[in-house]
């Protein structure tokens, strides 16, 4: 049995396009996140001094929540591509004979027909 190499090596090959169209689809997630810079401090007025124990208002150990809405649009990357694999073989003999019927093989503007089997 002649190796797959050697088939490459001793045959002319002869290169074909092919097209598909297609519809290709992938679920994608946007997570929104949020990224908090550095705080900026301004002191409003001058510090008060009380003498004395004094009991803080708020809670201990608290913060304070607020709410900024912001309309944003994402742009996601995304690459989308494809492989592809060779099915079985076919062939439809045409012709067979002991002249070159090959000569003028190519020299035709008219494209073969393809016959494909699923």
């Amino acid at each position: 049995m002649p190796n797959i190499d050697d088939l490459t090596l001793e045959q002319e090959t002869c290169a074909a396009n092919a097209y598909q169209l297609t519809t290709v689809c992938v679920p994608v997630t946007v997570t929104p996140f949020a990224i908090v810079g550095d705080t900026i401090t301004k002191c409003c007025g001058e510090p008060v001094v009380t003498p004395g124990k004094n009991t803080c208002e708020g809670g201990k150990n608290g913060n304070c929540v607020f709410t900024i809405t912001q309309d944003i649009c994402v742009t996601v990357p995304v690459e989308f591509g494809a492989s592809a694999s060779a099915g079985d073989t076919y062939v439809s003999c045409i012709s067979a004979d002991s002249e070159d019927i090959c000569v003028d093989c190519g020299a035709s503007e008219t494209p073969s027909a393809i016959s494909v089997r699923e």
